[in-house]
């Protein structure tokens, strides 16, 4: 064995909580003591069979909450995971719906002069753009859809790059 070879204790048990009280942690010794506080509150208020029937419900209860688990998770841990869920805002998302668009002519030369004109910086960020919200068509689509360039239809390309179908209107008469 060399002289560099150090042993380390690997420190085990780390999730174990103290014990503070005998075998029982804190918290568990709260719910124990709280239990009986109200037994025995309840003991000289309520006749006897009722305070029996009582305090097996605040004991059984506390028993639970101080030594239950689901899941490796205490008892308590889970109920305010569980009320949290239920009283906090929930978020819901949706994808929008891709509709068709209807271009006229005018606008379809502004947007290809536009495209013209943009710098390398500006293609690049739309490309990412497309990239990022997957509108961008592979080239095999964008091929089979210029050989369907027939009966007032016309492929049309956006200023991110982005190529579309889109029927040609003539406003004029």
């Amino acid at each position: 064995m060399s002289s560099l070879a150090m042993n380390f204790q690997v420190p085990q048990f780390i999730e174990e909580k103290p014990k503070i009280v005998g075998f029982l942690t804190l918290g568990q010794f709260f719910y124990i003591a709280g239990a009986f506080g109200i037994a025995f509150i309840a003991f000289f208020y309520l006749k006897f069979f009722l305070d029996l029937f009582f305090s097996v419900i605040v004991g059984s209860l506390a028993a639970g909450l101080a030594f239950g688990k689901i899941h490796g998770q205490p008892l308590p841990k889970v109920l305010e995971a569980a009320l949290s869920y239920y009283w906090s805002p929930r978020t819901y998302t949706w994808q929008r719906a891709l509709s068709e668009t209807a271009l006229d002519v005018s606008s379809v030369e502004k947007i290809e002069a536009i495209r013209r004109n943009m710098s390398i910086q500006q293609k690049l960020k739309a490309i990412a753009l497309g990239i990022t919200t997957s509108r961008l068509l592979s080239p095999k689509q964008f091929r089979a859809k210029e050989k369907s360039d027939k009966g007032g239809v016309q492929v049309v390309r956006f200023m991110t790059g982005e190529q579309r179908l889109a029927k040609r209107i003539d406003y004029r008469g």
